[in-house]
């Protein structure tokens, strides 16, 4: 799990993860405390340059295998959302082919909506003039979701994200982590460069500090 590597160096803390149904273990991640936002801010900043040159068919390529991977590990995904967050297994099924068609989706955005040429010659005298913008990455995305769908809200934050060029800190909740860092891990193993994903399980404290330092920056 590259993309949690900074969180393991940051803080011994951890967090325990257990199943919401009868109190099992489903698994145990290292904190990120808050004292560690400016490290996260170093890796989003170096992420949101690597992302930024990366062209649009890259993106694209990239998500739409991240939702082949998914897809052909659906149950496994399925089992993981079920025991970190007490949905069935037929609503968890559900969660993941969401999941899926969002990575798909945002695959296909990633190509489209680039910019436009606009004619002025609505009005006289501007028959030979026109305009152009194009879209360009914001930067640094951060996203912050719920412990209710924890696989299809995450993919819902980092599918556009990613299909835009840019990079994205994640803090999942803290009570469903695994779902968002086992989709982390197969976005780098489909081919996105693992600076440009950044996953911190942390807190409020963390989120506060994180938006009050981007606010100021």
């Amino acid at each position: 799990m590259a993309s949690f590597a900074l969180c393991k160096k940051t803080s011994p803390a951890e967090i325990i993860v257990s199943n919401p149904f009868d109190g099992s273990l489903v698994g145990v991640v290292s904190k990120t405390g808050s004292d560690a936002v400016n490290l996260l801010l170093e890796r989003a900043n170096r992420g949101a340059r690597i992302a930024r040159l990366l062209p649009r068919h890259q993106r694209s390529a990239i998500l739409d295998k991240a939702a082949a991977t998914v897809e052909a590990r659906k149950e496994e995904f399925a089992l993981l959302i079920v025991r970190e967050a007490g949905k069935t297994i037929t609503q968890a099924r559900k969660e993941v082919t969401r999941c899926v068609n969002t990575l798909k989706l945002s695959a296909e955005e990633a190509k489209r909506n680039a910019g436009e040429v606009i004619p002025f010659d609505a009005y006289a005298g501007s028959e030979s003039r026109q305009g152009w913008y194009t879209r360009e990455p914001l930067g640094i995305i951060t996203a912050i979701t719920p412990y209710n769908d924890p696989l299809n809200l995450v993919a819902h934050k980092l599918g556009p994200a990613i299909a835009g060029g840019n990079a994205i800190l994640l803090k999942p909740s803290e009570l469903t982590p695994l779902s968002a860092i086992k989709l982390a891990d197969v976005l780098i193993e489909s081919g996105l460069p693992e600076e440009v994903i950044t996953v911190a399980v942390g807190g409020a404290d963390l989120a506060r500090r994180w938006l009050r330092l981007k606010r100021f920056e």
